[in-house]
């Protein structure tokens, strides 16, 4: 796969934030991406080494949409994510605006 394509974002949440600082990232990987496929996006496009990459699928939730008094219920059902839980390599750390922390203040 394409190392542009396997990285779809990063997950911001409690669990996430807490993990960030011993070294190990959650972010938003493709469904078809394998851990190997993710190692080598990660070494092209941020230029770190990744220890070990664990992945989950979250299957998606079927939500009630809306209501009428001739169809009924319309429910939808949301995409499957995966995720990918990557430990770096003592010293290595993404970028802060891939994991969404407030990115450092630009001198001018």
């Amino acid at each position: 796969m394409q190392p542009e394509i396997v990285i779809k974002g990063s997950v911001l949440s409690e669990k996430a934030v807490s993990l960030s600082a011993t070294g190990t990232y959650v972010l938003k990987v493709d469904l078809k991406a394998t851990k190997q496929d993710i190692k080598e996006a990660l070494k092209a496009v941020f230029g770190v080494d990744a220890l070990s990459v664990n992945t989950s699928i979250l299957r998606g939730h079927i939500v009630r949409k809306s209501r009428s008094r001739k169809s009924g219920a319309i429910e939808i059902k949301k995409p499957n994510v995966k995720k990918a839980y990557v430990q770096l390599r003592a010293g290595q750390t993404l970028p802060s605006v891939a994991f969404g922390e407030p990115a450092a203040e630009v001198q001018s």
